[in-house]
């Protein structure tokens, strides 16, 4: 009985209201009186409860001289208190909405964790409205159900690799480079959502963490989407002309190149 009365108690019950529903039940009609001895505490904190059940319609008394209780069934209870919750917390994001001072402030929010950046990375996947563009060598089966929904409802999903990715049918347009297997090694993410909302993280050498920084900051955003394209337009271009495009003769001697 410990663990249903501390369920209940997450749902708003207080100990007392939680002891006196469960008593009610297994008895199916009580008088206060009767609840008081069951449950060996004082008739005034039972009739206490009572009280705030039969407002809530958690229990009702039944027709007579006597105040007998009876409680309402758990299914009936359950899908009320859903119902209820539901519309509560749809009222509750208008209501939050209309303090919003703006919602095009662009933000810059650092996530750190792997567990943390998978966790953001589903959510900013199940928010896309038209197109999704990715450059990973992140097992994408992590998200093979929000991909799935998301590709349910027409989104487009593009996603680039240097590795060659297990993808086992994901819902996804898919450019690798096949030469090149790293499976197991999850050390960068770029995740791009209609152009608004973009997602950079990577595993460093020089870090045990894996760090992330997320923004709708839209040239940060251009800036990713540029970068995701340019991979997928040079592979493009390795592949029809069978050779790397990108030869000695044109490179700048940078040292991003020279790393």
């Amino acid at each position: 009985m410990e663990k249903i009365t501390e369920l209940l108690e997450k749902l708003g019950f207080s100990k007392i209201e939680a002891s006196v529903y469960i008593d009610l039940l297994k008895n199916s009609t009580l008088t206060g009186y009767q609840i008081a001895k069951n449950l060996n505490i004082s008739r005034s904190s039972v009739y206490a409860a009572l009280d705030k059940l039969y407002k809530k319609g958690i229990v009702f008394l039944l027709p007579g001289n006597t105040q007998v209780y009876k409680a309402e069934s758990p299914s009936i209870l359950i899908n009320k208190m859903k119902n209820e919750f539901i519309e509560t917390t749809e009222l509750l994001e208008e209501k939050l909405k209309e303090l919003e001072t703006s919602t095009a402030d662009e933000r810059y929010f650092n996530i750190e964790g792997y567990d943390n950046i998978i966790i953001k990375i589903k959510q900013m996947l199940l928010s896309a409205k038209k197109e999704v563009y990715i450059n990973t060598d992140f097992n994408l089966n992590i998200f093979a159900k929000e991909l799935k929904e998301i590709s349910d409802r027409g989104i487009r999903i593009i996603v680039f690799s240097f590795s060659k990715l297990e993808t086992n049918e994901l819902p996804i347009e898919i450019y690798a480079h096949e030469e090149t297997n790293c499976l197991g090694k999850e050390t960068r993410m770029m995740l791009v959502v209609d152009c608004e909302r973009t997602l950079v993280a990577d595993q460093g050498k020089h870090r045990e963490e894996m760090l992330g920084t997320f923004t709708d900051n839209i040239l940060m955003c251009s800036i990713i989407s540029e970068h995701i394209h340019n991979d997928i337009y040079l592979l493009k271009l390795k592949n029809k002309y069978k050779n790397n495009l990108v030869t000695k003769d044109i490179k700048l001697n940078t040292i991003l190149e020279n790393r």
